[in-house]
This record gives structure tokens, C-alpha cells and sequence, in this order.
């Protein structure tokens, strides 16, 4: 015997029709809440994905953005780090023998001073701050020791400017700082 399609498909939609006969969840329209429509409410399900969602989503994007700072940070130590190994091996060899102040002197052998777009090719400062990320600003300081023949160029940063979207406040206070010490090659002036 064959069956009729509306009998068919009842089977399959037998979910989605009571469903369809439910009426629509109440909404009170006053307060306090007439009896019974507290338990009315708990049992309609509108609107739990949206709230399921709201829930979830807040440490989904904390997390996302924990991430993105975090990567930030890395980033920007590492080529901190970088620059101020390129700097300190161009101080050492001589290839470069004047730093902000002026030529690198018994008396003028070391200077703290910002990042800045006018440093000259002649000065040591200008190729450890090369290439460093422009969201934040730093700060060169350059040694050179004559006592025990070596070189330090050391750059610095505030580490929650560096980290682009601190929202979680991880690296609040905190600074990172890039050192390269190495041996002077060649005579101390």
C-alpha cells in the first residue's frame, strides 16, 4: 500500500511541527509577572544561541587579543634585538666612530637619546634604531669602554605601547630592552 506524501513527510517533520503549533514565548507586559509565566519563559529557547554566543565570544576575543599583543611584543624585541647587534658591530670595527653628540671620545663615550627620523648615517644611533617598529618610541643608549675594550648598544621601549592591543593589561609597567655588548676591535680614541 502506498503511502500519501503528506504522511511521508510527517515522520521527518514531526520535530518542527509541534514546534510550529507552540505558541510564540510570552513577553510580560507587566510587573510583577502574572503566575506561571516565570516557567513559561524558562522553558523557550528564542535567543540561546545569541546568548550562548555573548558568553562565549568575551574570552574567545580576550584571548584573540592576548594573542595579537603578545606577538607584538616578540616582534618588536626582536628586532630591537637585532639593531642593536648591527649597531654595536659597526661601532666595534670603527666603521662608524661618532654617535649623537659628536665624535666617540675619551670624554664623549656615551649618549642616551631617543629614536628620532633625524639621525645621520655617521651615527651609531641611527643604525640601532633602523627599521624599528613605528607604533611605539625608543631610546638608544651607546657605550664605549675603553677600560676593558668593548662596546654596548642598548634600546629600550615601554612593553605596553610595543604590544599594540594591551586590552588585557599584560604587559602594563613593563619595559623591554635589547643589549649587545662586544669586544672592541681596533684602538679606543
Amino acid at each position: 500500500m502506498r503511502q500519501s506524501a503528506p504522511e511521508r513527510d510527517s515522520g521527518a517533520l514531526a520535530g518542527t511541527a509541534d514546534r510550529a503549533s507552540e505558541p510564540p514565548c510570552p513577553r510580560p507586559l507587566t510587573w510583577p509577572p502574572a503566575s506561571g509565566l516565570g516557567s513559561a519563559l524558562a522553558n523557550c529557547e528564542r535567543g540561546s544561541v545569541a546568548v550562548e554566543f555573548a558568553i562565549a565570544s568575551v574570552p574567545l576575543m580576550l584571548m584573540i587579543f592576548g594573542f595579537i599583543a603578545t606577538a607584538a611584543v616578540f616582534n618588536t624585541w626582536s628586532t630591537m634585538q637585532s639593531n642593536t647587534q648591527y649597531a654595536a658591530r659597526m661601532m666595534s670595527t670603527g666603521q662608524i666612530s661618532s654617535n649623537n653628540s659628536g665624535a666617540i671620545t675619551t670624554t664623549n663615550n656615551s649618549v642616551t637619546t631617543p629614536c628620532s627620523s633625524s639621525m645621520k648615517t655617521t651615527q651609531v644611533e641611527y643604525y640601532a634604531c633602523t627599521g624599528l617598529p613605528t607604533w611605539t618610541s625608543f631610546t638608544v643608549t651607546t657605550t664605549e669602554n675603553c677600560t676593558t675594550p668593548s662596546v654596548t648598544v642598548s634600546l629600550s621601549t615601554s612593553a605596553t605601547t610595543a604590544a599594540i592591543a594591551d586590552i588585557e593589561k599584560i604587559f602594563s609597567g613593563n619595559t623591554i630592552v635589547a643589549t649587545t655588548v662586544m669586544m672592541k676591535e681596533g684602538t679606543c680614541p
